[in-house]
């Protein structure tokens, strides 16, 4: 029986690892580039609301409106160079608001979901809070930043059989008008919000007749 040469044996190794070490590098750079870098979807002091977004610097940017009236936001790679800063306003219709990113190089999708009053019509009148706005960070983490309105108490739960981030405000002495949040989906890859309203008129606690839910946001990424 023949024997095998160190030197040859070594040299057939060293050709195979080269080849898988290839090919790995060949199926990670083949992994499609994430075109929606980053965006911030906030609420006016007079209740409007907008949607800022990031994107990278080749890829086109269509936004059409669904028969249920959602808003689609759909990006495609293009060869031109582009715009990476894009900003769209959007109204509450029926107290709905619905926002949807499309990446069609990679198939996907990010929901956002808004629970709100037209708060337009009032000329921006809010008991409570003054203004808001929710940022999708790079790394998978979100920023929710928020003012209230003079003598306004506010605090942080998160209610975990809800699944969601409770933000509860009610009247009351308060030096601080400003606060800043960072959030983080559940293992669903949904994010829920909620600013829970304390009306002055509670006779207890625990009345929940006047406990009012709004803004509510949910956020899904698909």
């Amino acid at each position: 029986m023949k024997k095998v040469a160190p030197y040859f044996l070594a040299l057939t190794l060293s050709i195979v690892f080269a080849s898988c070490s290839n090919n790995d590098t060949e199926v990670i750079d083949g992994t499609p580039e994430s075109l929606l870098q980053s965006y911030t979807l906030k609420r006016d002091a007079n209740g409007a609301y907008s949607i800022d977004f990031n994107t990278s610097s080749n890829t086109d940017v269509t936004t059409v409106t669904n028969i249920d009236s959602s808003k689609e936001i759909i990006l495609a790679e293009t060869a031109q160079k582009t715009a990476t800063k894009h900003s769209n306003d959007f109204s509450i219709d029926n107290d709905h608001l619905k926002i949807g990113f499309l990446e069609a190089n990679n198939g996907k999708r990010t929901k956002i979901y808004v629970e709100d009053k037209n708060i337009t019509f009032a000329k921006g009148v809010t008991e409570f809070l003054n203004s808001y706005s929710v940022t999708a960070n790079g790394d998978g983490t979100y920023q929710l930043n928020f003012t209230v309105n003079d003598n306004v108490t506010t605090d942080f739960v998160y209610n975990e059989e809800l699944e969601t981030y409770e933000v509860h405000l009610a009247s009351g002495e308060a030096l601080q008008k400003t606060f800043s949040r960072q959030l983080e989906m559940n293992p669903n890859n949904i994010l829920k919000l909620d600013f829970v309203n304390h009306k002055a008129s509670a006779r207890t606690e625990d009345d929940l007749s006047y406990i009012e839910k709004r803004p509510r946001q949910i956020i899904e990424v698909i």
